[in-house]
């Protein structure tokens, strides 16, 4: 795995914490510190429409049952 590909799974990694409520201030400080906030506003909208996504996948699924 290279350093972009790390960086990107950090990324990840701290918008799913965020999320979730459990990332702490001093990971969010350092997140912000060593990255473009724009990456995590990119990654963190695409995060939210897979989970809006498969949500409304398991809606249908319930509805259809």
């Amino acid at each position: 795995m290279n350093k972009h590909s790390k960086a990107v799974w950090q990324i990840i990694k701290s918008v799913l914490a965020a999320l979730f409520g459990v990332q702490s201030q001093q990971q969010h400080q350092q997140d912000f510190q060593h990255s473009s906030p724009w990456l995590f506003i990119v990654i963190g909208g695409i995060v939210i429409v897979l989970l809006v996504s498969i949500l409304i996948a398991i809606a249908h699924q319930a509805i259809a049952i």
